[in-house]
């Protein structure tokens, strides 16, 4: 399954000066000589921090990640970049662009990649990566001990460029877990191929977990066993084509946010339901950028829940629920609520969910115009959201 994530590289950071653009891949070195090439930027690259030497012509950059480097041929430093623009590709270690990502990038290597909040293997972890994961490339330094900067979940953060390169292959990754003769090797291999089944298709996704549900079996994970193979079967029951039957179990009463195991009403909860449930509002507001309210339609907060308030009909549907206290969701004849499970969710969920996230431990179930998303932690239900399309 491909992420929907993006990770961009950022080529400075101070805004001390008018931001420059790397028009085609250019070279930087170690001196304004020229002396030894230390990394290329590729074109799109921004530069930031850095200062114009007139005597020499040259650009003199600084970053906590390259340390002083300096551009020698300035013609392909420019204040803006064009589509006419005559550029070069780039070099061969770096991808162009393929079926995962649009612009220069190389791919994440390892199991759960961690990104460093500085360029040192000391410093903060603010994420991860999951294994084969596309990684936009900006600049890339010739040391194999250097850093790269990236940008994940709206945090800043750095990984070692030496664990980024060619997408890596589930067959290659499955040969050299057959082979293995230690468990820490099969183990290694095995969170390479779960990590890189995320970034897969959904039938190299589903074949991934089942893997790995094999190695978790073996060694007597039994749960995460479990797991594994209830999210294979729900990828292998994805809808295919329609995604119409959350509206259809919704007109049936099987299928959707639930207080005191009452289902909510076509055409939203009453106020004094909510309150008598709630308590009183919280808070109100309209926003006019938000698509998902239209015309006398208000955000409307009742503490743990957020609903979308009817102004004319003075009814309330819920766009976003804690699993807090006797709040709930229903699916076919299951009531979910706090104290449900992932694997109790994936068994009824079967046939609904549309997608999943690894990283957040998120499942989604889609309809035609919106999207309902499970959030759990600790194994456990503790919010369920409704994100409506655009």
């Amino acid at each position: 399954m491909k992420k929907l994530m993006i990770l961009f590289l950022l080529a400075g950071l101070s805004v001390n000066a008018q931001r420059k653009y790397i028009s085609t891949p250019t070279v930087a070195y170690n001196n304004e000589k020229g002396s030894k090439a230390v990394g290329i930027f590729l074109r799109g690259a921004q530069i930031d921090s850095y200062e114009f030497l007139q005597d020499k012509y040259v650009y003199k950059i600084n970053t906590p990640y390259t340390g002083t480097i300096f551009i020698t041929d300035t013609y392909y430093v420019k204040d803006r970049l064009n589509a006419s623009d005559h550029y070069e590709k780039s070099p061969a270690v770096v991808v162009e662009n393929d079926e995962y990502y649009g612009s220069p990038h190389l791919f994440t290597t390892v199991a759960s990649l961690k990104v460093r909040e500085l360029p040192n293997s000391s410093a903060a972890v603010v994420g991860n990566l999951l294994n084969g994961t596309p990684v936009a490339i900006y600049y890339y330094p010739y040391n194999a001990e250097s850093w790269i900067p990236v940008q994940i979940n709206d945090k800043k953060g750095y990984i070692p460029v030496k664990y980024v390169g060619k997408r890596p292959e589930l067959s290659d990754l499955k040969n050299q877990y057959n082979k293995a003769q230690t468990l820490e090797d099969q183990k290694k291999f095995a969170e390479r191929i779960l990590e890189l089944g995320w970034n897969s298709n959904q039938r190299e996704n589903e074949a991934a977990l089942r893997l790995y549900a094999e190695f978790a079996s073996k060694n007597n994970q039994l749960e995460v066993a479990e797991i594994c193979l209830l999210q294979a079967d729900v990828l292998k029951n994805i809808p295919k084509d329609d995604f119409n039957l959350p509206i259809k179990l919704q007109k049936e009463k099987q299928f959707g946010f639930t207080i005191n195991n009452e289902i909510e009403p076509k055409k939203g909860f009453k106020k004094s339901f909510l309150e008598s449930n709630l308590g009183k509002i919280k808070n109100q507001y309209t926003d006019l950028d938000d698509c998902a309210l239209g015309d006398y339609q208000t955000n409307v907060f009742f503490g743990s829940v957020e609903c979308i308030g009817h102004d004319v009909n003075k009814t309330y549907h819920i766009r976003s629920m804690e699993m807090v206290n006797a709040n709930g969701f229903k699916i076919k004849n299951t009531y979910l609520n706090n104290h449900s499970t992932v694997a109790e969710f994936l068994k009824v969920g079967k046939g609904l969910i549309t997608s999943i996230d690894p990283l957040t431990n998120s499942y989604y179930i889609n309809n035609d115009y919106m999207t309902y998303e499970f959030q759990f932690k600790n194994d456990r239900l503790v919010k369920v959201m409704v994100i409506y399309y655009c």
